[in-house]
């Protein structure tokens, strides 16, 4: 396999190139490896971690010390993907903090971060990138300005909130994002707003006509069923397997040695 390093840029020219961006989620070293051996080009070290690694009931209870932990132990994978790190809840709203949170995500092993959020986070995102901090949107569904408890739902379904939605990545495009992941959008607006950014749209429960698309690991493989959303759709029952496995082993062991 290439051993070039992904960079923000290489994955902003993925835009018109014919080819659409495979990204997942990743929260520790062996699946970091997995993943990057498997040539998934952008693996996200994501604050849904809280809920399939920590046992949180959503993304706002994971702190940054959370996503340190995880992202260190990505980093140590040395993987030829983009890792791209979660800024967590509470840390996008104000720019001393957001900046100070981005540096020491870079530092942990991050080679950019996303920031949630539309037009109220455009000094933010300029901030970082004039910093030389790379930057991915997230704009459509976002569990940090959900409130609580959070309302998961199909997002730019009325006029108004699609025109802030097209509002809001065409600021993000401006400001200096190099992707935008479009969550829980209406399938033709998500097809606009990929037709009218200049940088690559990357979906999650979006529809398919994104310029890629990102999942959550654990949903992936069928390791996290007790949430699983609509629109996955997962490629392996793990949770079964191990199952299986760890049943063998215990009989195994009940046994004894055979004489």
């Amino acid at each position: 396999m290439n051993s070039t390093k992904i960079t923000p840029d290489w994955i902003r020219l993925r835009k018109g190139a014919g080819e659409k961006i495979a990204a997942l989620t990743v929260v520790d070293y062996p699946t970091a490896k997995i993943l990057d051996e498997a040539g998934i080009p952008l693996l996200l070290v994501g604050d849904s971690l809280g809920m399939v690694a920590l046992g949180y009931e959503d993304t706002t209870k994971v702190s940054l010390d959370d996503m340190l932990h995880h992202l260190r132990a990505v980093a140590r994978a040395k993987v030829r993907s983009l890792v791209v790190a979660d800024m967590p809840f509470g840390w996008n709203r104000e720019e001393g903090k957001a900046l100070y949170c981005a540096r020491k995500l870079c530092e942990a092993g991050a080679q950019a971060v996303k920031v949630e959020g539309g037009t109220e986070v455009e000094r933010i995102v300029r901030l970082l990138v004039s910093q030389g901090i790379a930057v991915m949107g997230h704009i459509g569904l976002m569990p940090q300005f959900l409130g609580q408890p959070p309302k998961y739902r199909k997002y730019g379904l009325e006029d108004k909130e699609r025109k802030k939605i097209i509002d809001d990545a065409l600021c993000l495009s401006k400001a200096g994002v190099f992707s935008i992941v479009l969550e829980a959008l209406d399938e033709e607006l998500a097809a606009e707003v990929t037709r009218l950014v200049d940088v690559p749209t990357i979906g999650i429960g979006s529809g398919k006509c994104c310029d890629g698309q990102i999942l959550v690991f654990h949903d992936l493989v069928g390791l996290f069923p007790w949430f699983r959303p609509k629109f996955v759709q997962p490629k392996l029952d793990l949770v079964s397997l191990i199952k299986e496995a760890v049943r063998a082993y215990k009989e195994e062991v009940q046994k004894g040695p055979q004489k």
